[in-house]
């Protein structure tokens, strides 16, 4: 039964992207503040938040958990049940989005 769930939901998000793809409907880019992406972030890698990551010039989030705070804003993200790590400056975000 959940696996049925998950097949339906992956054909509904196909059906969706395919069809802004074909109509070239876009949606608006969030764009959050560099305040709050600052106050976010910080709360985030103090409370070991799973977030997502979105970034300038790229389609998918990155999906992880900030685990170092290094120096003029920057962070260590480390993708989730992956070995992948990504040095992110919060210039190159437009959104957080906590991830439960």
């Amino acid at each position: 039964m959940e696996n049925h769930a998950h097949t339906l939901q992956a054909v509904t998000q196909n059906l969706i992207r395919s069809t802004r793809d074909f109509f070239e409907l876009t949606e608006p880019v969030v764009v959050m503040p560099q305040f709050q992406l600052q106050a976010f972030a910080e709360q985030a890698h103090t409370n070991h938040y799973r977030i997502a990551a979105f970034f300038t010039q790229e389609e998918a989030p990155l999906v992880g958990h900030l685990t170092r705070q290094l120096a003029d804003g920057r962070y260590l993200l480390q993708a989730y049940r992956s070995n992948v790590v990504r040095v992110v400056s919060l210039t190159q975000l437009t959104y957080l989005q906590r991830v439960d």
